[in-house]
């Protein structure tokens, strides 16, 4: 259960000592920029002060506020979605909050959550309207928090869109090679031939590292890690822009090529095929290792051939190039 703001908080009218708290933090505050200490200390008599706690709910969302709070010691913590939540931002002296829902005629959106004891300068929303038609520069300055408070909301949204693009990003790539993943291999193939004309065709490639067992025994698997990474940099180098190079599984890999028949894949695959036999495998100390032969087998899709059938086609064509000896192309 949320705790929720309370409203028998200890509030005391500003008297004389507060005055000079006054003096002393308002110069400094947003809301009065520009204006004569002597003219909104006047606007500011009989304004409540509020004594605050630590982790004291002032503000909790979906409510309605009355108050702009302007902090006069301690500081206040702002929180989207749970009031312990990371927050989002902290309000030091000199600053306020409640301006937004107010000047909206808005629920309010978030939590405001004390971080310590402290004293607060509350202006009511009566008092705050009247302040505005006197001293028009009070409209001007409060336009000025509003903006910022927006832009601070703006910069949070667009972070948090980093982070899912982000995430997303992980979600697809494999850590080690750079190349897809198997889950977004099985998208991919799956959206590629349900969304495909019938006279459009797909070729798929699967392919791996022939002995890569004996290979990682002999080397460790730094050195076999080494050799998946050089496979998928020569995968990378071979594919089109809307080709699906990815790791399928272990030393297992795949590519995906749309608008590619039987007999192009075929060229893909060899000129695959030749390229690692000629690229050297580095160890971590520098240590040139043996280098590694690949068996492929490629298939190519038909009139409603399904994501499964076509991959078990490739599949048995791999196979079948290890059975006869490995470092070949069965298709």
């Amino acid at each position: 259960m949320y705790p929720s703001p309370l409203p028998s908080a200890e509030m005391s009218p500003a008297g004389p000592e507060m005055m000079t708290l006054f003096a002393q933090v308002l110069p400094y505050s947003r809301l009065f920029i520009g204006i004569e200490v002597e003219e909104y200390l006047a606007l500011l008599h009989g304004c409540m002060v509020r004594d605050t706690k630590p982790g004291e709910v002032l503000i909790a969302p979906g409510g309605i506020n009355h108050n702009v709070m302007l902090i006069l010691s301690g500081s206040l913590s702002i929180h989207l979605g749970h009031y312990s939540s990371e927050a989002v931002g902290v309000v030091k002296a000199g600053e306020s909050v409640g301006e937004l829902s107010i000047i909206g005629h808005s629920l309010t959106s978030a939590w405001v959550v004390s971080t310590c004891a402290g004293k607060l300068l509350v202006i009511d929303e009566t008092r705050l309207w009247a302040m505005i038609d006197k001293v028009p520069a009070i409209a001007r300055n409060l336009l000025l928090i509003m903006a910022g408070w927006i832009t601070s909301v703006n910069r949070r949204v667009l972070e948090q869109r980093e982070q899912i693009d982000m995430l997303q990003e992980v979600s697809r790539i494999d850590s080690l090679t750079g190349l897809f993943n198997r889950r977004w291999f099985d998208e991919s193939l799956h959206r590629l031939l349900h969304g495909r004309q019938p006279a459009r065709v797909v070729s798929l490639i699967l392919l791996d590292i022939d002995h890569f067992k004996k290979f990682n025994d002999a080397h460790g698997h730094p050195g076999g890690d080494q050799a998946l990474r050089v496979l998928a940099d020569v995968l990378k180098a071979s594919v089109r822009p809307n080709d699906v190079a990815a790791r399928y599984g272990g030393e297992e890999f795949a590519l995906i090529l749309p608008e590619t028949t039987l007999q192009a894949a075929l060229v893909v695959a060899e000129r695959i095929r030749h390229s690692i036999l000629e690229q050297p495998i580095r160890a971590a100390d520098g240590q040139i290792l043996p280098s590694i032969t690949i068996s492929l087998g490629i298939a190519e899709s038909e009139s409603d051939i399904t994501p499964e059938q076509l991959t078990e086609r490739a599949d048995g064509k791999l196979y079948q190039a290890k059975n006869e000896g490995r470092n070949r192309i069965c298709f």
